[in-house]
């Protein structure tokens, strides 16, 4: 420093964890917007768990935004085995894996922010320490943002809106266990809990389980 001056600092990176869904693509669209200057990040576990639509949604919106992206390929292969044999609810491990795998991209890239597209809290807060130099912000959470405020921004990108609830690994282990509903509506209802989902939202969500309108 000199003479009260600071050097500018360069505009700080974070990975965007971007699955091709509204809120990942909302959280994508408003780094851009707040200056991270974010790179996307996406784990690609198969069509199963990654249907190629979303893809279409991750490569315009790249594209779109002049971001870059980079695939993760990853085998998820005995979490779906697992799934499809009834031994668990897919999503808790799916999620810790994806979460594990973007947070060594960022530790070995030296990028200090993860940002994800998720509308609750973890644990009690919005940013948390996640590993010694990482911070990981739910950026929807973080601003209470509703799916609705989302779906508003999400629009002006025109991307593929895509109904119902979950990938197709989660309504395959539905269909061969429908025990395993009650987990999903559990997650649902946390989001309607937290404002972040509608009543008339939740309870077009948990219809799609059942193929009802």
């Amino acid at each position: 420093m000199k003479n009260n001056e600071f050097e500018e600092c360069e505009r700080p990176q974070a990975v965007v964890a971007l699955s091709g869904g509204v809120d990942s693509s909302f959280s994508l669209i408003l780094a851009k917007k707040l200056g991270f200057n974010p790179i996307a990040i996406t784990v690609d576990a198969g069509t199963i768990i990654l249907p190629n639509q979303f893809k279409h949604n991750i490569k315009d919106l790249c594209e779109l935004l002049d971001v870059k992206h980079h695939y993760i390929n990853a085998d998820y292969s005995e979490i779906i085995a697992e799934s499809l044999n009834g031994k668990f609810h897919p999503c808790g491990k799916c999620s810790k894996k994806t979460e594990e795998l973007i947070y060594d991209y960022a530790e070995k890239n030296n990028l200090e922010f993860v940002i994800y597209g998720d509308m609750l809290s973890t644990g009690t807060q919005c940013i948390t320490k996640q590993r010694e130099t990482i911070y990981r912000i739910n950026l929807p959470a973080s601003l209470s943002t509703s799916k609705q405020e989302i779906k508003s921004v999400t629009r002006d990108y025109e991307l593929r809106e895509f109904d119902g609830f979950g990938c197709p690994l989660l309504y395959e282990v539905h269909r061969k266990f429908p025990h395993h509903k009650k987990f999903s509506i559990q997650r649902i209802l946390r989001e309607t809990r937290a404002s972040a989902l509608e009543v008339g939202e939740a309870l077009d969500l948990i219809w799609s389980f059942y193929k009802t309108k």
